[in-house]
């Protein structure tokens, strides 16, 4: 008894100094990243702006196809098969570069034929695309996850960070093009990849001892399909609208909406945080506690959730105010933007949880279905509001498709009802919360 008293203590202590580290590094970078973004956006001006985002946008669309799914089951198989770390690493890197190359080529194309006539947007794709490739090199975040060791990313990432933000900032202190600063960003990026696999190097293994087999690479493409597909719609359904907005309106008000959905994102980071942190220990519990394991990721819920409706409250009250304190007013028109859209972190979040829980269940081809069903609703709700509603459509479109992709959809599906009361619950947990401390301020 006292041995497994001891082991779950150091397990918690390890699971919340993960949590430490992730919380450093994301409010790290989101204090100095707002401070960039603040700056780039009064400098380059809504149309401007709005440009570079829309770069940005199309990049990580086509992007997220190069992940080919892979993080979740690579995490799970290292959990599973630690001693089979050369060949899961190995495999996956070969199949993360293969899939980039292509992406990359698919991008390039696609620019030329979307903006035929503007050269400054195909010229940044064509550079900002690299990026794609020089992050199959995640590879080795993905084992740092699994061992609960976020220590060693952090300082990476967070070096680097601090070093481009400089950069950055610099930059924005001498008025250099635009151009400049997606050469900084495709920069940052290799930095980051090639740091990465050095600190891997010293501390864990040489990557030149991976190998890649044909068994393996067969088996974690089988596995990650699903979530190949599943991955895409999730980006396509959170970054098609932008790219819509530019499409169908102009980059003034891609301009708008990008600072609203800027503010919207670093919300998420919270559940994200505290999912990659929690959710490996949880799994553990799986084989030996079923009734365990399920009462934390009903915990896991209700904390994400609690805090995201929280942060949806106070800043649909202060969006104006908010808006015009970081960006200025002559990005006001993004404050009724940010009032809607913000309420899509709390789906967000729930889609963060359940999509772990997912996998660890083997059920991928749910969380493929629920995306795929996000991205239907919401391309032609983004066609019908936007002409309609200009930005603050957009926004409405983002809400209705989480909402219904990430927890109505849910109640539909059989497999997925216990993911759906959870979720409710979580609702009604931080109901009880708020009564509990109203209660008890009487």
């Amino acid at each position: 008894m006292l041995s497994l008293s001891v082991n779950k203590h150091s397990m918690m202590k390890k699971i919340l100094t993960n949590i430490g580290w992730l919380f450093f590094d994301k409010i790290l970078r989101l204090g100095i990243g707002l401070v960039v973004v603040m700056w780039l956006a009064r400098y380059l001006g809504p149309e401007q702006f709005g440009q570079l985002n829309f770069v940005v946008a199309l990049v990580a669309v086509f992007g997220v196809f190069a992940t080919l799914g892979l993080k979740g089951i690579v995490v799970r198989d290292l959990l599973d098969q630690p001693e089979e770390q050369k060949v899961i690493l190995g495999s996956a890197f070969l199949l993360k570069i293969i899939a980039a190359l292509s992406v990359y080529l698919l991008l390039v194309v696609t620019i030329f034929i979307i903006k035929p006539d503007d050269a400054l947007s195909k010229t940044m794709v064509a550079i900002l695309g690299l990026s794609i490739v020089f992050k199959s090199t995640e590879v080795v975040n993905f084992w740092f996850e699994s061992q609960v060791k976020s220590k060693y990313a952090v300082w990476v990432e967070n070096s680097i960070f601090m070093a481009i933000s400089l950069v950055k900032m610099i930059m924005l202190w001498q008025q250099v093009p635009l151009l400049a600063f997606i050469w900084v960003m495709l920069v940052e990026s290799i930095a980051v990849g090639i740091v990465l696999l050095f600190v891997y190097a010293k501390v864990v293994l040489n990557p030149l001892n991976w190998q890649a087999t044909k068994i393996r690479i067969k088996s974690l493409l089988h596995d990650s399909w699903p979530l190949i597909i599943s991955s895409a719609a999730w980006i396509v359904y959170t970054r098609i609208d932008q790219i819509m907005i530019g499409q169908m309106l102009n980059d003034q008000a891609l301009g708008y909406y990008s600072v609203a959905i800027k503010l919207s994102e670093m919300a998420n980071i919270v559940p994200v945080i505290i999912a990659f942190s929690i959710i490996p220990a949880i799994t553990a519990l799986r084989k030996t506690n079923l009734a365990l394991y399920r009462h934390r990721f009903q915990m896991t819920y209700d904390m994400v959730v609690g805090l995201m409706l929280l942060a949806a409250i106070v800043i649909t009250l202060l969006s104006d105010f908010i808006i015009t304190l970081l960006f200025g007013s002559a990005y006001a028109d993004a404050a009724p933007v940010l009032t809607i859209h913000i309420w899509s972190s709390i789906f967000i979040a729930m889609a963060t949880v359940s999509g772990k829980y997912l996998i660890n269940e083997g059920l991928q081809k749910i969380t493929m279905q629920r995306h795929l069903t996000g991205v239907v609703i919401n391309i032609p709700l983004n066609y019908f509001l936007i002409p309609i509603y200009g930005i603050e459509g957009a926004a409405y479109a983002s809400l209705l498709s989480l909402a219904f992709s990430n927890y109505i959809y849910d109640a539909i599906t059989p497999a997925t009802r216990f993911c759906f009361v959870q979720k409710t619950r979580s609702f009604i947990a931080y109901g009880l919360i708020v009564n509990f401390w109203n209660s008890s301020r009487r």
